[in-house]
């Protein structure tokens, strides 16, 4: 069979491979012994013959008597002290390395000399400021012990020298014949390979590579290319298993091809009952397929195959927000004109993932919305007369009230006078509530004006601050100032941008935990926009209640005041958009709140943006 040739063949291989292995780690190991051994026994000698003489020539310098030094320093024992803890380090380490008789003798006429040396110098001390003539016999003895001390160590550290020589020709006739051996075995590995090679070519490379010739049949979906089964081994087996799997193949296409041409003509049915225009993009944003509806758009539109450029600037923003791109605002609503009439759209734009996840491009679908935006403005237009109309004669009723405030009818009793001021604070917070009503109807309609000019973003967050942190410190609370460094101006009406952060702090006053801190930030977001936002720790915002709190007259559950309508944060809203910006909240219920206002830099210091308006 043709694996026990396989095994034959390469077994012998194997052998010499180990061999080889075997040889190697205890050569490594046996050279490793000796490279420690002289790093062990000599280097550690040689090192400490250097250090002692050293030593002794330091010390003899420092007592000698010199042109700068008419007086000995004899009272300063610190270096012979030093010398005499070096001498006690490095002898135990010449003892221990010591092998030979001669050796060892010398080591121990050497701590004899550098005991006598220490003494001899200790007794001069002493002998000086004795006095005692003595000094002149002890102070004789010094050169003889150094030059003594100085005669061992070279001794010593010329026999490790020559040990050291030794060791290393040791080490280099094992290399030589570890080299030798390592040729013969290379050798021998390489005649085994051709031979193995030259054995085993025929029966099994040759069918490789009839096999892989036939995995390019199939790659080209050849399945009618099948391969001859020549023996009866291991290839043989893989031969009639390949051809098995090439049939599979060929009734695995057939049925994918018959589902894929069903489900296209699935997806042409969807796509020409859909009535709103889509169009399917490739990853470079050209358009690959439309529906009818498409179809008829680009022809009223005269824009032949390319995208409108209302649609272009949409996928412009998808590249900067993300994938998604989704707008229900009806305001934001993309204006064509279609057979001499104005239609609104609603952009939506999704990412086309495979289930692999790689991205594939993108589609747009345009949802009609021009039924739902005259609708809105109808109702738009209808609050704001209500609105005028209410307005008059309730600055009438109001003008009656502070009239019989003021008694000039009649004297009030005090049950009448409590009645008429709340009639009265009733009537300034209706008024409040219709002036808001028209503010937004005008904002909405577009009929607001607005005065841009470059503000600097850190004044305008700096005037809020000053204009709220009393009344936080009324309530208890902590208002914190946060500013980027070096914040560009932004392009806002300052009197509309200071309304969104004054809305923003009134929300964060109203339901901030109490002894809680609320933050009031500004920060560049990126090259484009700068981020106002304000932080509070309080009950927080549900997912739904995110999603509403924009919305005209909604009011949270968790308002401790009675004095809002919910329209400050559409208000706000309005005023973003306004200023081609956006607003947004983050909030974690009993815990974190953030609302935030993202306004455009100012052209002069956002060169880039030019290029995209």
């Amino acid at each position: 069979m043709l694996r026990w040739r396989l095994t034959l063949g390469l077994f012998a291989a194997l052998i010499i491979w180990l061999m080889v292995g075997i040889y190697g780690v205890w050569l490594f190991n046996d050279l490793g012994r000796a490279i420690d051994k002289v790093m062990r026994n000599n280097y550690d000698s040689i090192r400490a013959c250097h250090s002692m003489r050293v030593a002794t020539a330091r010390v003899n310098i420092f007592y000698s008597r010199g042109i700068d030094r008419p007086t000995l320093p004899y009272d300063q024992t610190g270096p012979l002290d030093r010398t005499e803890k070096e001498f006690q380090a490095e002898i135990p380490v010449l003892e221990r390395n010591a092998r030979d008789p001669e050796e060892q003798q010398m080591v121990r006429e050497l701590k004899q000399a550098t005991t006598d040396y220490i003494r001899v110098y200790r007794d001069v001390f002493r002998q000086y400021f004795a006095h005692d003539p003595a000094i002149r016999d002890s102070y004789a003895r010094i050169p003889q012990l150094t030059l003594k001390i100085t005669n061992l160590s070279d001794a010593i550290l010329r026999i490790n020298e020559k040990q050291m020589l030794q060791a290393n020709q040791e080490a280099r006739r094992k290399a030589a014949e570890s080299i030798r051996l390592l040729l013969i075995a290379m050798v021998s590995s390489v005649i085994v390979f051709v031979f193995t090679y030259a054995r085993l070519g025929r029966s099994l490379i040759d069918p490789l590579r009839r096999l892989t010739d036939s995995i390019r049949y199939l790659r080209s979906r050849e399945f009618a290319h099948l391969l001859p089964v020549h023996s009866h081994d291991e290839l043989g087996e893989l031969t009639s298993e390949f051809n098995l799997m090439a049939q599979e193949l060929r009734n695995f296409y057939r049925e994918t091809d018959r589902k894929l041409i069903e489900l296209n003509q699935i997806i042409r049915s969807l796509l020409n009952t859909l009535p709103y225009p889509l169009f399917i993009l490739d990853e470079h944003d050209q358009i690959s397929r439309m529906n009818p509806a498409a179809e008829r758009l680009m022809a009223n539109l005269g824009a032949g195959t390319d995208l409108p450029i209302q649609v272009k600037r949409q996928l412009a923003d998808v590249s900067q927000t993300g994938l998604d791109y989704r707008i229900d605002d009806l305001k934001q609503a993309l204006l064509f004109r279609v057979n001499d009439q104005e239609a609104y759209f609603l952009p939506r734009v999704f990412p086309v993932i495979l289930e692999d996840g790689t991205f594939s491009g993108r589609a747009i679908m345009l949802v009609d919305v021009t039924r739902f935006r005259w609708l809105d403005e109808m109702k738009t237009d209808l609050l704001a007369t209500l609105s005028h109309e209410i307005k008059t004669p309730l600055t009438g009723i109001r003008l009656v009230l502070h009239l019989l405030l003021e008694q000039r009818t009649g004297t009030l009793s005090d049950s009448q006078q409590e009645l008429v001021q709340t009639g009265c604070n009733e009537c300034e917070r209706l008024l409040r509530t219709l002036k808001s009503i028209l503010d937004l109807a005008r904002m909405e309609s577009g009929q607001a004006q607005l005065d841009l000019a470059p503000v600097s973003a850190e004044q305008l967050v700096r005037d809020a601050y000053q204009q709220f942190i009393e009344l936080f410190e009324r309530a208890a609370l902590n208002l914190e100032l946060a500013i980027s460094p070096d914040l560009p101006p932004v392009m806002v009406d300052s009197t509309r941008m200071a309304l969104v952060l004054t809305n923003f702090l009134s929300n964060a006053l109203k339901y901030s935990f109490r002894d809680t801190t609320v933050s009031l930030r500004a920060e560049l977001l990126n090259n484009h926009f700068v981020r106002f936002s304000v932080i509070n720790h309080g009950p927080g915002l549900s997912e739904n209640e995110q999603a509403k709190v924009f919305d005209k007259f909604y009011r949270s559950g968790n308002q401790n005041g009675g004095d809002g309508v919910g329209l400050g944060l559409s208000i706000a809203r309005q005023i973003a958009l306004a200023h081609e910006g956006r607003v947004g909240v983050r909030s974690e219920v009993n815990r974190v709140t953030e609302f935030f206002c993202d306004i455009p830099v100012a052209p002069s210091t956002e060169p880039a943006m030019a290029g995209l308006v």
